[in-house]
């Protein structure tokens, strides 16, 4: 092929805009203001003003809300209680370490499901949790079943892999 010649998009390896677009019924919007918003300097939010950022987004019709992981705090536990029990339509969902007792405190608050998160890159290895690979996969394999045993929805994220 000359390298003027024009690429045949149907034999693409990456696939076509239009393959892409016909799963977009399969997005579920995640809305982390909740989580994400605290983690900056001098950011606060409290239990009410999280309550009444969870009644808007729900309101609008977000279709996941993300929380700060119950284990961060006996306030983000107490939090993470409240917003459950407002009974939104949206699904309540927080971010844990990936650990089992992390885990087992995000279930008993009553949440929708967990995003189960653990540093995989080879410097987050060596200089922050220590852990091998092997550990990592066994103790995600674990804390996954033991998260989909309880009933709910789980993710897995890798942090900076």
């Amino acid at each position: 092929m000359s390298s003027t010649a024009t690429r045949d998009p149907s034999r693409s390896s990456i696939g076509t805009a239009s393959s892409y677009l016909s799963n977009v019924s399969n997005f579920k919007i995640i809305e982390s203001t909740l989580r994400e918003g605290e983690q900056f300097a001098n950011a606060f939010f409290t239990t009410e003003k999280k309550i009444e950022i969870a009644k808007a987004l729900d309101e609008f019709g977000v279709e996941y809300l993300e929380l700060t992981s119950p284990a961060a705090s006996t306030q983000s536990y107490n939090d993470c209680k409240a917003i459950v029990g407002l009974g939104l339509k949206a699904k309540i969902l927080t971010h844990v370490r990936c650990h089992m007792d992390d885990a087992k405190l995000a279930v008993q608050t009553g949440v929708d499901g967990l995003d189960v998160v653990i540093g995989t890159s080879s410097y987050l290895r060596e200089f922050s949790h220590g852990k091998d690979m092997q550990y990592i996969i066994d103790t995600a394999t674990e804390v996954i079943n033991y998260v989909k045993g309880e009933g709910l929805e789980v993710r897995f994220s890798s942090e900076d892999s």
